[in-house]
């Protein structure tokens, strides 16, 4: 009796806890992340513009608790661009700054987004090779930023980028925030020769997020 009682008990801890009763009863959850942005002070000082801005829509299934349920997610992602010359790279050698806003969710009690386990490591063997395939990824700095309100470690790499047949050598930028009810992401990207990593600095400070 003791026993059914206990179960009686976590079950409803169970549904009180995660505010979600549609995944006890089986419907399909939806999630939606703010969209994050850079400020337009940040990017007329850096002379970055705007290249892209999409809404992503995912679909996952996840098991928790010994219950699977689809889960629809909607993330945000704005690209910003810079176009450079470098020496023995070439003209038109483009820099980047991406901004991503993910949803911070959990089911059943427990937090469902990989995002929010990753660490910069993580991160960027997760998205860098989007950027001509970089290979030989290794750390070589950390500092601290401000963003979103709160002090974030950035994390600088090096790595080998395959670009129109050549290989460049390239620095990575990467951090993260939780800020609100989502998971920001800015990861920058650029020809190692070319010394970008205050105005990547300046770039995060300037992020700008819908749900402040």
């Amino acid at each position: 009796m003791a026993r059914k009682l206990l179960a009686g008990a976590l079950v409803a801890v169970l549904v009180l806890t995660s505010g979600c009763l549609g995944f006890i009863l089986g419907d399909t959850l939806s999630y939606s992340a703010n969209k994050a942005t850079v400020g337009d002070n940040a990017l007329s000082e850096t002379s970055y513009d705007k290249a892209n801005e999409e809404q992503l829509n995912t679909e996952r299934s996840f098991e928790v608790a010994g219950e699977s349920r689809d889960v629809e997610v909607t993330n945000w992602i704005t690209q910003y661009e810079k176009s450079v010359g470098v020496s023995g790279v070439g003209e038109g050698t483009v820099a980047t700054f991406t901004v991503l806003s993910s949803p911070r969710f959990e089911l059943a009690g427990e937090s469902v987004n990989p995002l929010a386990r990753y660490n910069n490591r993580q991160l960027v063997q997760k998205f860098v090779s989007g950027y001509g395939n970089v290979r030989n990824i290794q750390e070589t700095d950390t500092r601290n930023v401000t963003m979103l309100g709160s002090e974030t470690e950035v994390s600088t790499f090096t790595g080998t980028a395959q670009s129109n047949g050549a290989s460049v050598e390239v620095n990575i930028h990467v951090t993260k925030v939780e800020h609100g009810d989502d998971i920001v992401v800015v990861m920058a990207v650029h020809p190692k020769q070319l010394d970008e990593s205050d105005n990547v600095s300046r770039l995060i400070e300037g992020v700008e997020h819908e749900g402040e």
